[in-house]
């Protein structure tokens, strides 16, 4: 038998508020905890988005009701919402910004809508970026340029995985994580 402390899940999709037919606060936790996870850092792609203190307090709201393990709420990067974000980033676990076809309300497709993120959210806290390719590389270049932590979520190419290893051999302030169904669901095995 292996043991190991309670594991933390910094990227989980509870879908709370709007979409509670999928999963909610209550039937995720139970299900992180019976696989191990004492903690969880939920997603903002939510409807509505969790971009501003009315949805941030609604969704830890629903949090503190039904949660049935440790919980942290990540505050979505929006076209206009830097001051904002930076302003409640002590109450969530980061800013998540979307730079790819991903989620369309809080969809960041436009390099100068990251720059205010990067210079306003507090530098103690790493920003979370679901990039691929050459978002993924914008990404680490925004991070190098601010001086400041990124991280990259759904990472799954060699050459993201090399890209992220040169540049962290540069000292830049970056890392990374992988879905397990892109590790084990690949073509060509």
């Amino acid at each position: 038998m292996l043991k190991l402390p309670g594991l933390i899940d910094p990227h989980v999709h509870l879908r709370e508020p709007g979409a509670t037919h999928k999963e909610d606060w209550d039937s995720g936790t139970a299900a992180a905890l019976a696989g191990g996870f004492t903690m969880v850092l939920a997603m903002p792609n939510t409807k509505p988005p969790i971009f501003d203190a009315g949805t941030l307090d609604l969704a830890l709201s629903a949090a503190q009701q039904k949660a049935r393990c440790d919980y942290a709420q990540y505050l979505g990067a929006g076209p206009d919402n830097a001051e904002v974000a930076a302003a409640l980033a002590d109450k969530a676990a980061s800013l998540k910004m979307y730079l790819d076809m991903t989620f369309g309300q809080l969809r960041l497709d436009d390099m100068s809508l990251w720059m205010p993120h990067f210079e306003k959210y507090p530098r103690q806290y790493p920003i979370v970026a679901h990039s691929e390719s050459r978002s993924m590389a914008a990404a680490i270049l925004f991070a190098a340029i601010y001086d400041r932590p990124v991280h990259i979520a759904h990472i799954s190419l060699r050459e993201e995985v090399l890209l992220i290893k040169a540049a962290k051999e540069k000292g830049i302030k970056v890392t990374c994580e992988v879905c397990p169904h892109h590790l084990f669901l690949a073509e060509g095995g």
